[in-house]
């Protein structure tokens, strides 16, 4: 990690907070209850997660005239473009989609939201807020995810093929990105607390988009 990346690991910190308080919502907590395939009817939802979250990324690089986030942001489009190919092909391999296309059940409410807030941050919001929003926050709440699911699929013989591993391998990589160039922001500054208002309004609509998925509503996260 070099000085810059450093200087801004307060940021990290900040969304860790948020992370934390995830974690210790209703989906994870419901994953120590499962006991059989049919109990992770959620992936239906993963799939329009991982789609919408994908065409976000290669929006937000597609729209980028800036040199200094260009490679970034196109190095992680590239890495996550398979990805929903990858989980459609695993869904079918283990009978999710013996009755059912991906993606033909709805998204709930709230997984709208969420990725609606990634695509207007691609679209909308400076290259920094881009990084606090889908990288930092994002893919660190991807990587928890993905850290605490694989146990369960592995429970099940169910974990194959390289779309669960692959997340586990680069998310933690993907979460990085491109802070470095976001300079050195101190937390107490105008856009230090910007970030931190980002962060907070990001995490409480991922929040209540995984408790979704286990048909539960999200304690408010404290700040």
């Amino acid at each position: 990690m070099d000085d810059k990346s450093g200087r801004m690991e307060w940021i990290l910190d900040v969304a860790e907070k948020y992370r934390a308080q995830i974690r210790r919502g209703p989906f994870f907590q419901s994953l120590e209850q499962i006991e059989r395939v049919n109990d992770i009817k959620w992936v239906h939802q993963l799939i329009h997660q991982s789609r919408e979250f994908t065409q976000a990324l290669c929006l937000r690089y597609s729209l980028c005239h800036d040199k200094r986030y260009q490679r970034i942001f196109a190095e992680h489009a590239v890495e996550e473009a398979d990805h929903p190919d990858q989980l459609i092909a695993w869904m079918a391999k283990y009978g999710f989609l013996s009755d059912v296309e991906g993606g033909a059940i709805p998204a709930t409410r709230e997984t709208i939201d969420s990725l609606a807030y990634c695509w207007r941050s691609a679209v909308h919001e400076p290259h920094d807020v881009q990084v606090i929003v889908l990288n930092v926050l994002s893919e660190g709440i991807a990587l928890d995810f993905y850290t605490a699911v694989i146990p369960v699929l592995k429970r099940l013989d169910i974990l194959s093929g390289r779309y669960w591993n692959i997340h586990r391998e680069v998310d933690s990589r993907h979460l990085r990105m491109g802070l470095d160039l976001c300079g050195n922001v101190p937390s107490d500054s105008p856009t230090g607390m910007h970030y931190q208002r980002v962060l907070a309004h990001a995490a409480s609509l991922y929040h209540q988009m995984l408790s979704s998925w286990v048909g539960k509503r999200g304690e408010p996260l404290e700040r």
